[in-house]
């Protein structure tokens, strides 16, 4: 499936990186997700750079600044550094809905800088999320794989999407007979996540 080496990971936040704690605002509710290490770990040793892309429109709602914001991600680098892993890059979309801006996904304008800063390639690109909007996202940038993962709020995404479940006891799925906006993988955490996508590139 995947036909190039991917060099690069983009991954969405909340509920795929770190527990989804809806609009998250103090450092100390910052924890990641049980496997989540483990699968950042995995691409990272592969050679591939980690990029956050986050939808953070507390602060357009008013909700949270962008110092709070600045003070969980210095938390989220914290944890991430004790297991030995870097993100190389991380960007957020400030803006609440309403505003209509070009870079809360699904809109691309985040991968747009990102490709821009960084000379990434989109044929060379993964994009991991528990939302809709993420698959949404790594499809319109034409990324070589897009992943739904099943934590955060991804299995209730799954069905509205009308995704097929998981066979038992298997950690991803890839997805034959695709309909349009739906993910290439299926996986229940972010370690089966980066398991898939390193099997895919071997095969």
């Amino acid at each position: 499936m995947i036909t190039h080496p991917l060099t690069a990971i983009l991954l969405d936040r909340d509920g795929t990186v770190i527990y989804d704690k809806h609009y998250l605002a103090d450092p100390d509710g910052v924890a990641l997700l049980p496997g989540a290490a483990k699968g950042l770990g995995m691409l990272a040793y592969s050679g591939a750079g980690l990029y956050l892309v986050s939808n953070q429109s507390g602060i357009g709602r008013g909700m949270f600044s962008e110092a709070d914001l600045q003070a969980c991600h210095n938390r989220l680098c914290a944890l991430l550094a004790a297991q030995g892993i870097a993100l190389t890059d991380a960007l957020h979309c400030p803006h609440a809905p309403e505003e209509a801006c070009s870079c809360r996904k699904p809109a691309t304008g985040m991968w747009e800088t990102l490709k821009e800063r960084h000379g990434l390639r989109p044929e060379h690109t993964a994009m991991i999320g528990d939302k809709k909007a993420d698959i949404a996202f790594g499809l319109a940038a034409k990324l070589a794989v897009t992943v739904l993962v099943l934590t955060g709020k991804g299995e209730s995404e799954a069905a509205r999407m009308g995704l097929p479940p998981l066979p038992p006891g298997e950690g991803y799925a890839l997805l034959s007979g695709r309909q349009p906006g739906w993910p290439h993988i299926i996986a229940r955490d972010l370690h089966n996540a980066a398991s898939a996508i390193l099997a895919s590139t071997k095969a």
